[in-house]
């Protein structure tokens, strides 16, 4: 076993400032000393030992279950360090390898509330990793979206073990995990048809290209906006939806068009494979069970919104 290495493959002893004072007897034989006293040495460096590997760069189990207790992991370190930093280094070294693969059905079997819910983890995921954020815990995640923690672990804990103890979520590595779950680990195209409202929200482009979306094309009826650039992206005229979609294979749409051009459009989109749609137009579409539509009635939630103000 390397000697200037340390159990859980974290640091070297040569960049070590402990061990440069002497103030540090060393991963190995500090833990060798504690053993041979009595002591219970370091739960990782127990485990290295009796795995017959290095540290735990060569290990090859898809998760550590060492993770929920590292508070309590390294009895030499934590004398040096604060203990809920070390904690936070410790959660990220023993981090699983390989991420825990949903079964075909898991995503089948969530229901709307449930995949509402994750996106809205995400988006709360977002905010907090533009504060600089680097974890966050159930109760802070709770407070961001508005609903209980012990909801949020439970949803979570459907996917595998994504938290730890008296630390929290990483925000990278739950983001990342969320993507994946939520069907954006794979490029998404994404036609927006409206002019109007594209210009409005073209600055959510770069979000959603983070989580692998894309707008790939813009569509209006108003012959105005036709030939317009918005966001780098020239507008093109519904008779054009037809070749873009099917080349493209775009399954996503956004229908901000009014009144009779919004099922027009809407008809258009379904015949030539978009399997979703966000109605933004507040008019109320007819199409295929198959075809998963969210509205949005902008006018419907303000007259809802009234009730509260009597």
């Amino acid at each position: 076993m390397n000697v200037g290495v340390s159990a859980c493959g974290i640091y070297t002893c040569g960049e070590c400032r402990y061990s440069a004072s002497g103030n540090c007897p060393g991963c190995v034989e500090g833990n060798r000393l504690i053993r041979d006293e009595g002591g219970k040495p370091c739960a990782v460096f127990a485990c290295i030992q009796s795995r017959g590997i290095a540290s735990c760069a060569a290990c090859t189990e898809e998760s550590c279950l060492l993770r929920r207790s590292v508070e309590s992991i390294c009895p030499l370190r934590s004398k040096f360090e604060n203990p809920r930093w070390w904690a936070g280094r410790m959660a990220r070294a023993l981090e699983p390898r390989r991420c825990a693969s949903n079964q075909p059905g898991d995503t089948a079997k969530m229901s709307d509330r449930v995949v509402s819910r994750l996106r809205w983890y995400l988006t709360a995921l977002d905010a907090l990793a533009e504060e600089g954020a680097e974890s966050v815990s159930s109760w802070r995640l709770a407070q961001k979206v508005g609903i209980n923690a012990a909801l949020i672990r439970k949803d979570l804990s459907r996917f595998g073990e994504f938290g730890t103890p008296s630390f929290g979520y990483r925000i990278d590595y739950l983001s990342q995990r969320l993507s994946e779950i939520l069907g954006l680990g794979e490029q998404r195209r994404i036609v927006w048809v409206g002019a109007a409202c594209f210009r409005l929200h073209s600055g959510l482009t770069g979000r959603l290209s983070r989580h692998g979306c894309e707008v790939i094309g813009v569509f209006d009826s108003d012959p105005k906006e036709i030939g317009a650039r918005v966001n780098g992206i020239e507008v093109q005229p519904l008779e054009s939806l037809t070749r873009l979609v099917s080349e493209s294979k775009a399954s996503t749409a956004v229908l901000a068009l009014p009144g009779p051009d919004a099922a027009k459009a809407a008809e258009l989109l379904v015949g030539h494979g978009i399997k979703a749609i966000l109605n933004l137009s507040g008019e109320m579409l007819t199409l295929p069970d198959s075809v998963k539509v969210s509205s949005l009635d902008i006018v419907g939630e303000l007259l809802e919104l009234c009730y509260y103000c009597r």
